[in-house]
């Protein structure tokens, strides 16, 4: 197991628990373990009070009703509608509230594999995500909502990766907050550190990418990533955009003393030295913001 250090900011200097295990789709997200990828997942901790379970037991409360939620400002600047979709892991439907009360949130529904929303150009949508979702993902689609997140990559489709995490769990680092861990991946399908050391994944599905982002926490302390296009052969023949940070540094954006860091996901990372300098952030007390951009 590699221990990997991450600027929190609530505590300073953070640190989340790399682990290790057998890959059965090395490319898959920049935070999902096995089955799907072999990367890593955030050590977790989930713990459930003997207050908690008497009022489940007593009251019948149920689980959804005391869990953490996290709240999710989703910005369309893109110029034209969006189609947003959230996805789990386990290719089911998210767990999220979209506020339906003002013009953001339009067209609001669930499907097999995913939760989704139409979003206005210029409007943004307020979501409120309960933890129990956990690892997942948001994608986007301009004609229609995507029917699955986890199969973002064979769509070539640009990865909001997230992981949703409980108060009580050892990711928020004792903040007393739910929090959730944010990344921005274009990983081609198949792409694998060692393709990328060999020849930059050529051949291997293209970049997952379709429309620029930034995210961001609404607590200042957190880094801030964006990626944006027009895709170009910088780096490489998979048509990444080129506009995503360097790759090729050895810092993540956002660290102590990082110019023009690594800002997303151009290949898995889960190899030393690269997991060290991951482009991967926590956002504890605050509302996590994906602001997708115009452009290409």
């Amino acid at each position: 197991m590699n221990w990997v250090p991450h600027s929190d900011g609530v505590t300073g200097w953070g640190f989340y628990l790399a682990t290790l295990t057998i890959s059965v789709f090395p490319c898959m997200s920049a935070i999902y373990d096995v089955p799907l990828k072999g990367e890593r997942m955030y050590y977790r901790h989930q713990r459930l009070s003997a207050i908690a379970v008497v009022f489940l037991l007593l009251f019948g409360v149920s689980a959804l009703a005391l869990a953490d939620t996290v709240t999710v400002n989703i910005a369309n600047n893109t110029g034209a509608p969006l189609y947003v979709s959230f996805t789990t892991l386990n290719h089911a439907p998210g767990t999220i509230a979209w506020n339906s009360s003002g013009s953001g949130c339009v067209n609001t529904g669930k499907g097999a594999n995913a939760a989704y929303t139409q979003i206005n150009a210029g409007q943004t949508c307020i979501a409120a995500v309960d933890t129990a979702s956990s690892s997942t993902r948001f994608c986007t689609a301009k004609n229609s909502p995507p029917a699955d997140c986890m199969n973002a990559q064979n769509n070539h489709q640009t990865m909001v990766e997230t992981n949703f995490e409980a108060a009580s769990n050892s990711g928020c680092f004792n903040s007393g907050a739910a929090c959730v861990w944010y990344d921005i991946s274009v990983i081609p399908s198949t792409c694998t550190d060692a393709l990328w050391k060999q020849n930059q994944c050529a051949n291997t599905g293209g970049a997952s990418y379709n429309v620029p982002v930034t995210l961001s926490c609404t607590n200042p302390a957190e880094p801030v990533y964006t990626c944006q296009g027009p895709t170009s052969a910088a780096y490489g023949p998979e048509n990444y955009p080129s506009k995503c940070g360097n790759p090729n540094a050895t810092c993540a954006t956002g660290t102590p003393n990082c110019t023009n860091g690594v800002s997303t996901y151009f290949y898995p990372m889960f190899d030393p030295p690269e997991n060290a300098y991951q482009p991967n952030a926590v956002c504890v007390k605050g509302n996590l913001s994906i602001n997708f951009l115009s452009g290409s």
